[in-house]
């Protein structure tokens, strides 16, 4: 286990840097430029080890017709793109290597005599990340305050380590939240209660960001619950709390009470437009990974099939839409969701979370590209995916 934990940690190094730190080297003396570009190499490493050990076991993969094979495919075909028809090979070579390391490792893990325990660490690894950046942005999210303008803020990570924008804190609240609100209601203990002072914060940064994709994650996973869990009287307060985040973060404050400023697209369909004629150029197999910061002036695509389009053509954008209808449709017809009451406790209470931060993640990938490149959405999703897949390996369904 602890290898492949070594390993998993070294997929996500990779996060907050990239080869803009490596080039030109950096200089000795400063310490944390050394250790920027250090970290922009260990999701390469992982991937480079997790092949050496495929090719070493011959080991095949079970996941293959999966929603975690239909993205190796689609970054295999981007990473052959990279090679051939990028701009720059290089930087599109280092960012398909980083997608499919963290693809790799599940590989390696999966393969593991008793690979359901390392996946239920990892989920818990991936839990606390995910409150730790939380908990990073909170001093800025309280020097912003409350107010109108704050979705226009930038976020400073600490140490230097970068920026991030309204909807990537506004996706690191809700999922605390989601964590939080599962451990309340599956937890027997009175160790759940240390969540409030966590989800409290994370209520505030959610309502401050005003992120129209966590508001609607909000929504989405508000609804799986109910389907997950089932009527709680519970619900009767934690519903028209819900409602009145959305109501005041997305309609007083973001739309400014015109509901038609909900569905403004804030120039994602100008930068859509120009992506959709860089596939037009290459729509077979599309231009390689980061094409859209190399074709479209640094603009990023927002949104996760259009990226996977000019990184890898209308074949890659086909296959990796495909990883998203295969995962909810086994959900669906493996019982899974019905299921979940049925677990044992640990996995009880993870595989609601990890249905409901899929959820949040396939709703936001129409307006971010989540999953379609390397970074935070990547490093959650393909775990929770594998966990799923694998419990309901582990547990069929009993035969009638």
């Amino acid at each position: 286990m602890i290898f492949a934990l070594f390993l998993w940690g070294m997929a996500w190094g990779g996060v907050f840097t990239g080869p803009y730190n490596l080039v030109p080297l950096p200089s000795l003396s400063d310490p944390l430029a050394v250790f920027q570009g250090a970290r922009a190499l260990l999701p390469v490493a992982a991937a480079y080890i997790s092949i050496l050990w495929a090719l070493a076991s011959r080991s095949r993969f079970r996941f293959a017709w999966t929603s975690l094979g239909f993205f190796v495919y689609y970054g295999a075909l981007g990473l052959a793109a990279s090679i051939f028809l990028s701009p720059d090979p290089v930087t599109a070579l280092y960012w398909g290597s980083a997608y499919l390391s963290p693809l790799l490792v599940t590989w390696f893990i999966i393969e593991r005599p008793e690979p359901l325990p390392i996946l239920r660490t990892i989920l818990r690894l991936n839990a606390a990340i995910v409150i730790a950046l939380l908990l990073a942005v909170l001093p800025e999210a309280y020097r912003f305050g409350f107010g109108r303008a704050t979705r226009f803020e930038i976020y400073h990570m600490p140490f230097g380590l970068g920026e991030v924008r309204a909807n990537g804190v506004g996706r690191y609240a809700l999922i605390v939240l989601i964590l939080a609100a599962v451990s309340l209601a599956t937890s027997a203990s009175k160790k759940k209660f240390l969540w409030l002072p966590l989800a409290v914060p994370a209520v505030f940064i959610l309502m401050q960001t005003q992120s129209r994709s966590a508001l609607l994650g909000l929504a989405v996973t508000s609804m799986l619950f109910v389907i997950i869990r089932g009527v709680d009287l519970r619900f009767l307060v934690a519903g028209p709390a819900a409602a009145y985040v959305i109501w005041v973060s997305g309609v007083t404050w973001r739309a400014k009470g015109a509901l038609s400023s909900l569905v403004f697209l804030t120039g994602r369909d100008t930068t859509w437009k120009k992506g959709l004629e860089r596939i037009g150029e290459s729509p077979i197999f599309g231009w390689g990974f980061h094409a859209d910061r190399l074709l479209i002036n640094e603009e990023h695509m927002h949104n996760s099939y259009l990226h996977a389009g000019i990184q890898a053509g209308v074949i890659g954008a086909l296959l990796f839409a495909a990883g998203v209808v295969v995962l909810w449709a086994f959900l669906w017809k493996s019982g899974v969701l019905r299921r979940i009451r049925e677990a044992a406790a640990p996995d009880r209470a993870l595989l609601t979370q990890s249905v409901l931060v899929l959820g949040f993640l396939s709703a936001r990938s129409f307006f971010e590209s989540t999953a379609a490149f390397y970074g935070v959405d990547l490093l959650l999703f393909v775990p929770a995916v594998a966990y799923i897949y694998q419990w309901a390996f582990d547990n069929p369904v009993p035969a009638p």
